[in-house]
């Protein structure tokens, strides 16, 4: 899921969503970053954290529009208004495709620094009592790509992965917590299942989307104790979408027989695109008002 993009520095905004251009932005940050009225809240994460998303097409891009962005226009208002003259600016250093081990040991992005871990801890010793708050989102493409859900689900694999996912988070979290100020805000978040969309295919998508909530649950918790085990806040993302309602019915726009889903089923065709038709979907990646969903989840955990 990598996509190319752009820097711009617009309004109180810097968008980093081309992963060759981060070392760059940070630079300008660095430049900035003595101004004693400038303050930072830097995203970090995969693909969700630069607001991916397909376009028109089908082909995925970054986008304003994600969880950090509307996250950041939530909290600088009030963040602003606290004293005179202070400012808050957005730093998204997150890179589409990430895992957590490209986030330690580096990945398709190139950060000059190393990974986008050094990148992050080399920020916040430049920045120490520069930075505000601090999100991830890391762990999803781990999952994803060890094919514990295919056309069946294997228990087994999900609890492996997720203990080694567990166990690099860990040592992601721990490095965070060293290199940041005291007065840092850290918060994480889990995952929504995009599995749950195989309800819709017939009778055995919908065992398969059982199944697959039965994994989402192993990984989420595992995520959830890593996060509590180092003190970070985390945003249940996974219960916001209500990923294991499969009792309560809602009516949906889709044609029947689908006009009536599940909870879990419809959020999932809310919130993101796997629900789509073709070009733009069936994808992983939340809509504006799945990023809105997040974005106020994690909201709802912050101090």
């Amino acid at each position: 899921m990598k996509a190319s993009g752009y820097l711009g520095l617009t309004a109180a905004i810097l968008l980093i969503t081309g992963c060759d251009a981060v070392n760059e932005a940070v630079d300008q940050i660095d430049d900035i970053g003595n101004n004693a009225d400038v303050y930072y809240y830097v995203s970090l994460g995969d693909s969700l954290a630069v607001g991916v998303r397909p376009n028109s097409n089908g082909v995925l891009l970054p986008t304003d529009d994600g969880y950090p962005d509307q996250l950041f226009d939530m909290i600088r208002p009030g963040f602003e208004a606290g004293a005179a003259n202070r400012e808050l600016r957005l730093v998204k250093l997150g890179c589409p495709g990430e895992t957590v081990d490209d986030m330690i040991n580096g990945g398709s992005c190139i950060y000059v620094a190393g990974s986008q871990l050094d990148a992050a801890v080399d920020f916040l010793d430049d920045n120490k009592d520069k930075v505000f708050l601090l999100t991830l989102d890391i762990g999803g493409n781990d999952f994803r790509n060890a094919d514990c859900i295919t056309d069946a689900v294997d228990l087994g694999c999900a609890t492996t992965v997720s203990g080694q996912i567990a166990t690099d988070l860990a040592t992601v979290l721990a490095a965070l917590n060293t290199a940041a100020d005291p007065a840092t805000t850290i918060a994480g978040m889990n995952y929504y299942n995009p599995y749950l969309s195989s309800w819709l295919e017939d009778a055995a998508g919908q065992a398969l989307a059982m199944a697959s909530a039965e994994a989402g649950v192993l990984f989420n918790d595992a995520l959830s104790t890593t996060y509590a085990t180092a003190g970070v806040p985390m945003a249940d993302v996974y219960a916001a979408f209500g990923s294991s309602d499969f009792t309560t019915m809602v009516p949906t726009s889709l044609p029947p027989p689908n006009d009536m889903l599940p909870l879990s089923v419809a959020n999932i065709c809310a919130f993101t695109y796997m629900c789509d038709a073709p070009p733009v979907g069936p994808d992983i990646h939340a809509n504006t008002a799945g990023y809105s969903l997040i974005a106020n989840t994690l909201a709802d955990v912050l101090p």
